[in-house]
């Protein structure tokens, strides 16, 4: 009987060693056991600070322009001289493309003649009014060198538009100076037959011929004018596809004018970022590898079926741009106004967000709502700007643990946006 009871008192003393829980050195180990209160945790600190959180957006966009017009020809010539130089400033009514002008200098020659001629015999005929009983025989003299001078007239404008040197309408206008002659002659040896009777019903017809060959004269000084290609308002040549002695017909475009503050991009962004793009904003916008600065004109218009709504950007400096192109604008969207922590310093507990204040050499839990994040940035409400916020946070810290504030390198800033910063000179 007495071993058997050694070996009961034998073990009665090892559970008596035992630690309550069992494991000898188990407790002491647990690394997911929190700490003590009292436990005092070496943390880093940033100071929250009130900011817009943004992302950078990009989007496709045709160029356009207001004033952008592909000048043609208004008569056929060969192109004499080219004035201008692409991308020289040129005012409006600038002639920048002269064609040849000999033939319709010369009608307009002839057609100055005729004027001279036709005041001639208005005069004439005016005086044979006024003196009763004059001979009318000069009358029909000067009706005689009319229809001459209006058959060689007539017979040159035959030529000429054979040969393509006039229009037809000027052909059209020295038949009827023609056809107006023949009749003068007609009225006056009607007179001169009549033997006395007054001339002063052929005074309305010298009249009539009169205006008729001022006419003739606006009419060939507007062809003389066309063969001046000039510039339909103020602008930049962009480019000149005239040359030198080549023949342009009439309608064919001899160069390019741009209004330099015409250019402008559109594009379509989501309805949530149209708020941030109000008149003014400047953007981003690249083409062919230069990037341009491009400014909002006016207000966001409605948004369409697709639900993204029109902007309308003036782009600077974009003279070069070919109309019709596509380019890429970058742009900086608004997600959300608040305090900007970074997300490091969030902990997700039981369906809370919440963050860590040092104040007083104690940790404070804070409960924040997120209101928008992006790139690691987080913006929350539930926070004061100035306040320190813990971060990063240990895994071990609770509400109310001490907390010694260490100096870290970004204690002392923190980043108002996530969006990267524009290369210098463009916009953000």
């Amino acid at each position: 009987m007495k071993p058997l009871m050694c070996v009961v008192a034998l073990s009665v003393s090892l559970v008596a060693c035992t630690p309550p829980g069992g494991g000898g050195d188990t407790v002491a180990n647990d690394l997911d056991t929190a700490p003590d209160k009292t436990t005092v945790l070496r943390v880093t600190i940033i100071p929250a600070r009130q900011g817009t959180l943004t992302v950078q957006r990009s989007a496709s966009a045709i160029i356009t322009a207001q004033r952008d017009s592909q000048v043609a020809t208004q008569s056929g010539g060969t192109v004499m001289r080219v004035l201008a130089d692409e991308g020289e400033q040129v005012s409006a009514g600038q002639v920048v493309v002269q064609l040849d002008d000999t033939v319709p200098r010369q009608a307009l020659e002839n057609a100055r003649l005729q004027v001279q001629q036709a005041e001639i015999t208005l005069q004439q005929t005016r005086d044979t009014t006024s003196q009763a009983g004059s001979p009318l025989q000069s009358a029909v003299q000067s009706a005689q060198a009319t229809l001459a001078q209006a058959q060689q007239g007539a017979q040159s404008a035959e030529s000429l538009y054979k040969l393509g040197g006039i229009s037809l309408s000027d052909l059209q206008s020295a038949r009827a100076t023609l056809a107006q002659a023949q009749s003068g002659l007609a009225a006056a040896r009607n007179n001169l037959e009549q033997n006395g009777r007054s001339a002063q019903g052929s005074v309305p017809l010298q009249q009539a011929q009169l205006r008729s060959a001022q006419a003739s004269v606006r009419q060939a000084e507007e062809n003389l004018a066309r063969t001046g290609v000039k510039a339909p308002f103020a602008g930049m040549v962009a480019s000149i596809s005239a040359r030198e002695g080549e023949f342009a017909a009439q309608g064919t475009p001899v160069f390019r004018l741009v209004d330099p503050g015409s250019i402008r991009a559109k594009f379509n962004v989501p309805s949530s970022d149209a708020s941030t793009l109000t008149g003014g904003t400047r953007l981003n916008l690249g083409y062919g590898g230069v990037n341009y600065v491009a400014v909002v004109q006016g207000s966001p218009g409605i948004a369409g079926g697709d639900r993204l709504v029109p902007i309308t950007a003036r782009v600077q400096g974009g003279e070069q741009l070919p109309v019709g192109a596509a380019a890429q604008v970058r742009y900086r969207a608004s997600l959300g106004q608040g305090v900007l922590v970074p997300s490091s310093a969030v902990r997700v507990e039981g369906g809370e967000n919440a963050v860590f204040i040092a104040a007083g050499g104690r940790a404070e839990r804070r409960v924040v709502s997120v209101v928008a994040e992006s790139g690691g940035q987080l913006a929350v409400t539930g926070v004061q700007a100035g306040e320190a916020v813990i971060n990063p946070l240990p895994t071990s810290l609770q509400d109310g643990a001490g907390v010694r504030v260490d100096t870290a390198p970004d204690s002392t800033s923190a980043p108002e946006s996530t969006s990267p910063a524009p290369p210098e000179g463009q916009a953000p």
